[in-house]
């Protein structure tokens, strides 16, 4: 887009009256307003793929430039690809003629189909680039589904075989508090798991539903089905069985409101303290105390020297307590979905041990920063991390704390020199 188009967008949105009464002027000033949006996300993508050549860490810039969420920056860099590998669709962000949603759908579809696949749908972009462009992200998901499922049937590959691959589920915790789960599974799973999710539910209507159950039709039905698939997965796992383990982190540095140290559950969501101990009350409670980043106490052998690569079980639980996520500043991949990482690696000729003070958790894109990007990781013994980056800059955080009370960044001091 030149820059006297945006001058002249600019100035059409910027005179507008608020009192105006007329429809069809206010519709022509809401598509400016689209084709400013456009165009700025289109000079952020640019902004992103430059910085991305720079920049050790692009994704942290980019947050910290535009005070957003590490997730938010990371999605840029990865429209950034797209644009990459779609430079038709990368102009017309550019020239703010369609938007980033519809970057987004091009790329979810690209990174859905095999490899060997992917360059047919680029073929297509001249054509999936004129619809983006009257279509909403709604509708232009539609058209690139259905050039993908087209690719697949001309590919002659098995439907059901792809689907099994397409599996997927997923856990979060949201902004009210609530444990959530979603995902898809292939047509044969799912007619399985439809068949004891409604044999479930009838058993739960004719024990009579619960009391909190809505009253809403829609809504009950959606209630019901909750409950029906935690009682298959209790008594599937067999957790009604058996106690399960709790591991209890006492924090020694940071007092709670009383004085006393600070106790985290192990928990992702928040629970009453009376409904905590109901909840554990036959459980298999197993303290870890931690102080100044340092674990103080915690069951299990800490230090394996060289006799295993892997981290053992009484490792992990006693990192799990000093790291809620991956050790790398600002970054919010939680433990669970981290790599134990050897700060002096395993391998010759570096021969490091497999003990508590030389293990890091690292998820999957910082490990591969630090194995194949030139990262440079050292550990002091109170778990000061110092990042040394290829392009010189050092950065020091540390030493970890826990605070339930409190985010893990904002207990973290970076600074890089």
């Amino acid at each position: 887009m030149e820059s006297a188009e945006v001058r002249r967008l600019v100035e059409r949105v910027s005179t507008l009256d608020a009192t105006v009464a007329d429809r069809h002027q206010l519709c022509a000033v809401a598509a400016d307003v689209r084709r400013l949006r456009s165009y700025l996300e289109g000079r952020a993508v640019a902004i992103a793929r430059r910085l991305a050549e720079l920049s050790c860490t692009p994704e942290r810039d980019l947050a910290d430039a535009g005070r957003t969420s590490t997730r938010q920056a990371e999605r840029l860099l990865e429209l950034a690809q797209v644009a990459d590998v779609a430079p038709l669709l990368g102009a017309a962000l550019a020239q703010g003629t369609v938007g980033a949603d519809h970057v987004d759908v091009f790329g979810r579809g690209w990174r859905s189909l095999e490899p060997a696949l992917r360059p047919k749908l680029v073929e297509a972009a001249p054509h999936l680039v004129t619809v983006a462009q009257r279509s909403t992200p709604d509708e232009f998901d539609r058209a690139v589904k259905a050039e993908v499922r087209k690719l697949r049937i001309d590919d002659g590959e098995a439907r059901l075989e792809r689907q099994k691959r397409a599996t997927r589920l997923r856990t979060w915790v949201d902004r009210d508090g609530m444990w959530c789960l979603s995902g898809c599974f292939d047509p044969e799973t799912g007619v399985r798991l439809d068949r004891r999710l409604q044999h479930a539910m009838n058993s739960c209507v004719a024990d009579q539903a619960p009391v909190e159950a809505p009253t809403d039709p829609a809504e009950r039905q959606d209630f019901l089905r909750a409950r029906a698939l935690a009682s298959l997965v209790e008594k599937s796992s067999g957790v009604a069985a058996r106690a399960p383990e709790v591991i209890l982190v006492v924090d020694a540095t940071q007092p709670d409101e009383s004085g006393a140290p600070a106790v985290d559950w192990g928990l992702p969501v928040e629970l009453p303290h009376r409904v905590l101990l109901d909840l554990f009350a036959e459980a298999l409670t197993d303290p870890v105390v931690v102080r100044y980043g340092v674990v103080i106490h915690a069951p299990g052998e800490l230090n394996l020297g060289r006799t295993t690569r892997l981290a053992n079980r009484a490792q992990r639980r006693a990192l799990r307590a000093l790291y809620p996520t991956c050790a790398i500043p600002q970054c919010a991949v939680r433990f669970d979905h981290c790599d134990i990482h050897h700060v002096i690696w395993w391998e010759a000729p570096h021969f490091g041990r497999t003990d508590l003070d030389n293990l890091l958790p690292l998820c999957s894109r910082h490990h591969h920063a630090v194995h194949d990007a030139g990262w440079r990781l050292s550990l002091a013994s109170d778990r000061t991390l110092t990042i040394r980056y290829p392009d010189g800059t050092r950065e020091i955080t540390g030493p970890p704390r826990r605070n339930p009370a409190a985010s893990r960044g904002a207990t973290r001091t970076p600074m890089r020199t």
